[in-house]
């Protein structure tokens, strides 16, 4: 195969007990434009041989920073996972980083300084009991320049507040921010300026006390096992976030504009137990494909509740009313870890028209745990046609994976749902001071508002 034809492929080199690879061997290579030589040494200065490239893939970097030399302004992606990094840049190059201009995805996940790959070290950190590493300072000073960056992955980098360049806000194509597993108390006030960004993960981020002003297109928020975290942001500033999961944040107490949130389909609050009582009840009358809540009893302002995992029950007269559907909320206990599924069939039988059908597509992320949770999901009544007076049942299968102590159900009423989504915009109308166009406005709440119904793969048993 000539030279021409390597220069079009993508050259992969994989540990094998870090080995050495001579640069020579790239010698005619010059134009190659893939690289992955993961927990691979090169002997010799090979930088130089390396500036066209556009995507670099080099888990277990070998060196404490990044040479100068490395800097093409051709790279696109750069993947530095679990390196030796202590600096993105060399001290004495100052502006290198600046020359990545098209660079579009950057993960450094797991560099915080690597200790040595001896097997006596390996022994004695196993022997030992763990230390945490000072935080370091992985980071330049600033990101100016990145105006093409979309996807930032910085997880378990041990950063601290200052290894957070201040001008984080400043990144205006960032669609996707990790930050778990770190050691900082507060991020930068400018994350609100990322209006590109749609995901937002600080799991595992056990010093993080407060968040500041979430960016208004942001889609996904996660923050689950801060256990110093006290409050979050104003959650209605996020217009359009779907899913919020802050489980295990023992210390929230306030979650500001989460009751006035248009948008949020899946809420996993397991393990916060400080949170109001308003704010649960509040909560409760919403339409969520799938929320999760601490708690031991079904809620007062659900219409049915029974024992166990089935519930039988007559519907009302609706007295010109339409039927919406219906929250079902469920005490339950986790037999299974977190990194293990756990699915919720709900099956309902109409037993005065003599049909039953089955709504699948519920995932729920409770841990084994000795508490007990609520989890309640809404069902639309579209493909039910429940009608006034009809006989229901309703049994909710866990396959074994959680324990269902008690059931409740809770009807929603088309006109009580307008009634809420109006008294929500309003409240928003009133603390922004909003003057946005009325038909815009309501146009709006349609998109926005309209559940995510979990009834999507019906099977008529």
């Amino acid at each position: 195969m000539g030279t021409e034809a390597i220069q079009g492929m993508a050259i992969n080199l994989l540990r094998v007990n870090d080995m050495k690879v001579d640069v020579n061997v790239f010698c005619n290579l010059q134009n190659l434009r893939l690289l992955q030589l993961n927990h691979v040494k090169l002997g010799g200065g090979c930088e130089y041989l390396l500036r066209k490239l556009t995507w670099l893939c080099w888990h277990g970097f070998p060196l404490s920073f990044i040479p100068d030399g490395l800097y093409g302004e051709n790279l696109v992606a750069i993947d530095m996972r679990h390196s030796n990094l202590r600096q993105v840049k060399n001290s004495k190059v100052p502006s290198t980083i600046v020359r990545l201009k098209n660079l579009q995805d950057l993960s450094l996940c797991g560099c915080k300084g690597s200790n040595s790959a001896t097997l006596p070290s390996r022994l004695m950190s196993w022997l030992l009991p763990r230390k945490t590493p000072n935080p370091t300072n992985l980071l330049p000073p600033s990101f100016h320049g990145l105006n093409r960056l979309t996807s930032l992955l910085l997880s378990d980098c041990n950063l601290s507040d200052d290894a957070l360049p201040r001008d984080l806000g400043s990144l205006p194509s960032l669609t996707k921010l990790e930050l778990d597993r770190n050691s900082f108390q507060s991020l930068p006030a400018g994350l609100s300026s990322l209006l590109r960004l749609k995901g937002l993960r600080l799991d595992d981020n056990t010093r993080l006390q407060t968040i500041p002003a979430l960016p208004r297109n942001l889609d996904v928020l996660q923050a689950s096992n801060c256990t110093s975290l006290e409050r979050l942001p104003d959650i209605s500033v996020a217009s359009r976030m779907r899913l919020l999961y802050i489980a295990n944040c023992p210390k929230l107490i306030e979650a500001p504009g989460l009751d006035k949130s248009k948008s949020i389909t899946d809420i996993d609050m397991e393990g916060c137990y400080d949170i109001s009582n308003t704010l649960k009840n509040s909560l409760h009358k919403g339409c969520f494909s799938g929320m999760v809540l601490p708690g031991n009893e079904i809620p007062a302002l659900f219409n049915y509740k029974n024992e166990g995992a089935s519930i039988l029950f007559k519907l009302p007269e609706f007295d010109g009313r339409n039927l919406k559907g219906m929250n079902v909320c469920i005490v339950c206990s986790s037999h299974l870890e977190k990194k293990q599924t756990k699915s919720i069939t709900i099956k309902l039988t109409n037993h005065t028209k003599g049909f039953t059908k089955d709504c699948r597509k519920v995932a729920v992320n409770l841990v084994k745990s000795c508490e007990d949770h609520l989890w309640q999901g809404h069902i639309s009544n579209k493909s039910f046609q429940l009608d006034s007076e009809d006989e229901v049942e309703l049994i909710v299968d866990c396959r074994n994976t959680m324990t269902v102590k008690k059931t409740g159900v809770y009807l929603v009423y088309e006109q009580e749902e307008a009634k809420l989504k109006a008294k929500r915009g309003l409240d928003s109308d009133d603390e922004a001071g909003s003057s946005c166009d009325n038909l815009v406005l309501a146009k709006r709440l349609r998109i926005e508002t309209s559940p995510q119904i979990i009834e999507e793969n019906m099977d008529v048993a």
